[in-house]
């Protein structure tokens, strides 16, 4: 009767057990599904909202740049024309004063409306200082280059009436004009054939080092444009190893065909020249050295590290949802071990009341 009773308490032992382990897969299941369920409706909403922000603001009416020619002081206007491209010269645009470029014009106010999805490019309020832009009209004036970012879609650009010296070429002048809104864009900041600097606003990653080394690329064997080197670096208060370096990093972006040839050149013309910025001849061996790696090994290394500590920031994410997976399985793990431990004290307790039983 007695290894009746203890066989059933067995049983019932081993039975609770296995209910228990089932009950505490079963919701560790449920649990990693709630936390699932919990993280795809965050990247859902988040992602969802992202998305219909930016569709609702960028689709349709709105999407429009605005020229003011009366402000301009143009006359006899009956068409204007909007030319867009790409500041570094990427991507297909529209062909000047082509039919996709003109303006809807009312003369009336004076206000020339251009629809940048003619373009046939998406250009967002989310984009950066990456476009250029040119209004002109049917009596042959046009404006200057300007610096457009995504925050201009909306705004009117004007011409200020100040004449600039055309960059392309100096014997013509260039019809300087803003944005009413937006102060950080506006006239492009160039170096002119003739050494003079114009403009204000750089596009998306181009400074006054940027520029200098744009300068000495393209009248790298031209003495009379390179003997301004020394000037320009005055003016704009840039390092010549800085410069050096930008040359070095834009001939290899661009895999320029004649980089052997160009690179030398410049450092030639640049090892003879004053660093502006400390006062002293410039150092040969560091402006080799500049030659050689560029700036982006230096220069980037913050951006780089930048980038490294949002993909830290990502994987953070990814462990914390480890952290909650983990931590399900380890209530699983913990179950099973007491469950165990239970089974094995009540087959330790059956055992030693057998054996009691039989001393009797």
């Amino acid at each position: 009767m007695f290894k009746k009773i203890a066989g059933l308490f067995l049983a019932a032992a081993v039975m609770c057990s296995s209910a228990a382990i089932t009950a505490s897969a079963a919701e560790a299941e449920d649990d990693a599904a709630v936390a699932a369920a919990d993280q795809s409706g965050e990247v859902s909403a988040e992602g969802s909202s992202e998305v219909s922000a930016d569709a609702s603001s960028e689709v349709g009416a709105g999407n429009t740049i605005n020229f003011d020619v009366k402000k301009s002081g143009w006359n006899n206007v009956k068409t204007v024309y909007c030319h867009v491209w790409k500041a570094d010269g990427t991507g297909t645009w529209p062909d000047w004063q082509s039919k996709k470029e003109k303006c809807t014009y009312n003369s009336s106010t004076g206000i020339a409306t251009y629809d940048l999805s003619k373009t046939g490019n998406t250009i967002s309020k989310s984009d950066g200082r990456v476009y250029c832009v040119i209004f002109s009209a049917n009596t042959g004036m046009q404006s200057y280059n300007a610096i457009m970012s995504g925050n201009c879609i909306g705004d009117t650009l004007y011409c200020t009436g100040n004449q600039i010296e055309n960059p392309e070429d100096s014997e013509k002048k260039a019809n300087e004009a803003k944005w009413e809104k937006n102060s950080d864009c506006g006239p492009e900041r160039k170096i002119t054939s003739t050494g003079n600097v114009v403009g204000s606003a750089f596009p998306e990653g181009e400074t006054d080092v940027t520029m200098m080394a744009t300068y000495l690329i393209a009248y790298y064997n031209d003495p009379a444009k390179t003997d301004l080197t020394q000037n320009l670096l005055n003016t704009l208060k840039v390092s010549p190893t800085q410069v050096m370096g930008a040359v070095t990093d834009k001939l290899n972006a661009t895999n320029n065909a004649d980089k052997d040839k160009i690179a030398p050149a410049v450092e030639k013309i640049l090892s003879g020249c004053t660093d502006p910025t400390t006062g002293k001849k410039v150092d040969k061996t560091q402006l080799d050295n500049a030659k050689k790696s560029g700036n982006k090994g230096s220069s980037s290394s913050g951006s780089s590290n930048s980038g490294s500590s949002s993909s830290n920031g990502g994987s953070s994410s990814s462990g914390s949802g480890s952290s909650s997976t983990g931590a399900v399985k380890s209530g699983v793990e913990t179950t099973i071990v007491f469950v165990m431990a239970g089974l094995m004290v009540s087959a330790a307790g059956v055992m030693f009341l057998a054996r009691k039983k039989r001393e009797e």
